[in-house]
């Protein structure tokens, strides 16, 4: 595991690491975070992910975006625009690493609206994709979330303990979660907890039909974190399958 920095167009540094197994087969899973997580994420799924994959010989990149775990800025500086310029950036380092042959997209939560979007411009260079509870409703979400904090005096408001700008919420008008993603027409993979209190499991039957080769398991009784035993290992042992498939 290399720890590794990226700088983006405004000069600020994404870490994040790079996982490379000493036997490797060329795959590589590009890791996006949700709304509010890191490059470990919840539970350190993504963490626990990157150790199963190096068993079977595939690398992963999981970065913090901008604002966001160790990476340079602050939340409130956080907008759609610049993660979307983020996840793109992230995406063509991929590419240039030594060895990588083709390229995973995994997306958790927002992070699965975001990889769809990326996917649906550059469908081209990616070979599969993997979400995890895919936040099709993060642009609705975001601008609730905006509705609803405790205004302050420079506009932005708070939403938790985290600053949400009202930069942010003006970046999300220029997105559509859905649009073009059926560009994308090799294999899918989506699961989703039925007891997902945060985004809908019926978001993810948007994203299957819309998608050509797409495969939706849903976990009955699993929430939006996977919390349980059971859950994580079905979580993971779907997503290695599904990885290991040629």
């Amino acid at each position: 595991m290399k720890h590794i920095e990226i700088t983006n167009k405004e000069g600020r540094i994404l870490r994040g690491y790079l996982t490379l197994p000493e036997e490797y087969n060329g795959d590589l899973v590009l890791m996006y975070h949700g709304f509010t997580g890191n490059k470990t994420e919840h539970a350190c799924h993504f963490r626990n992910l990157s150790r199963l994959l190096v068993e079977e010989k595939i690398a992963s990149l999981r970065m913090d975006f901008s604002g966001n775990g160790e990476s340079d800025g602050e939340f409130k500086d956080f907008t759609f625009d610049t993660m979307m310029e983020e996840a793109n950036l992230l995406l063509d380092y991929a590419k240039g690493i030594v060895g990588v042959k083709r390229i995973i997209l995994l997306g958790y939560s927002m992070g699965g609206a975001v990889a769809a979007m990326v996917a649906a411009k550059r469908y081209q260079e990616i070979d599969k994709m993997v979400l995890w509870s895919p936040a099709g409703t993060i642009l609705e979400k975001i601008k609730k979330a905006f509705e609803n904090g405790v205004k302050l005096e420079n506009g932005n408001v708070i939403m938790g303990t985290f600053e949400l700008s009202k930069e942010m919420v003006a970046s999300v008008d220029r997105y559509d979660t859905y649009q073009g993603i059926e560009n994308f027409k090799k294999p899918v993979l989506i699961i989703h907890g039925k007891k997902d209190l945060a985004v809908n499991y019926l978001i993810s039957a948007i994203y299957s039909v819309r998608f050509f080769n797409s495969h939706l398991f849903y976990l009955n009784d699993a929430g939006h974190g996977y919390d349980s035993l059971a859950d994580k290992k079905e979580l993971y042992q779907r997503t290695l399958d599904f990885l290991k498939t040629r």
